[in-house]
C-alpha cells in the first residue's frame, strides 16, 4: 500500500511543462475591454456603439489594421454585462500611428453622414450609462 502512494510523487517529479515544447503563446493578441452597462440601457448602448466603434472597427479591419473584433453580451442581469474584443496580428500591430488614424478618419467621413459633433455627443453619453470594469491584453495559448 505504501508503494501506491509513492507512484504519483515519482511521476509528478518528471512532469514539467516547457514553453515552445508543450505550448506556446500565439502571435495574435486580443485586447479585451470589460464593461458594465446600467440596467435598461443595453439596447441604447449597442445602437450607439454600432454608429461609432463598430463602424470604426469595420474600417480598421478592412484596412488590415486589425484581424477581427467582437461585442459580447450576457443574458444574465449581472455586472459586468458587455465585453469588447479586438484581435491584432501581433503586438506590433497594436501600435497606433498618425497614418492609421488619418486613414480611418478619412473613410469614416466619406462613408457616414454623421458629423464629428454627433460622434462626440454619442461618445460622451456613454459615460452616463456605462462603467469600464477592466482592460486586458490576452495571448491565446496553443497546445502542442
Amino acid at each position: 500500500m505504501k508503494y501506491l502512494l509513492i507512484i504519483p510523487v515519482i511521476f509528478a517529479n518528471f512532469v514539467f511543462a516547457e514553453i515552445y515544447e508543450d505550448y506556446e503563446p500565439s502571435q495574435q493578441v486580443t485586447e479585451l475591454t470589460v464593461i458594465s452597462v446600467q440596467p435598461n440601457y443595453m439596447d441604447d448602448y449597442l445602437v450607439n456603439l454600432k454608429k461609432t466603434w463598430v463602424r470604426s472597427s469595420e474600417i480598421q479591419k478592412e484596412l488590415g489594421h486589425i484581424v477581427d473584433y467582437a461585442v459580447w453580451t450576457s443574458e444574465v442581469a449581472n455586472s459586468p454585462n458587455l465585453w469588447i474584443t479586438v484581435t491584432y496580428e501581433n503586438m506590433g500591430a497594436m501600435q497606433q500611428s498618425k497614418e492609421k488614424y488619418d486613414a480611418v478618419n478619412k473613410l469614416m467621413s466619406e462613408r457616414f453622414s454623421e458629423s464629428e459633433d454627433e460622434y462626440d455627443t454619442i461618445s460622451k453619453s456613454y459615460e452616463e450609462i456605462r462603467k469600464m470594469v477592466d482592460h486586458q491584453i490576452l495571448n491565446r495559448v496553443i497546445f502542442k
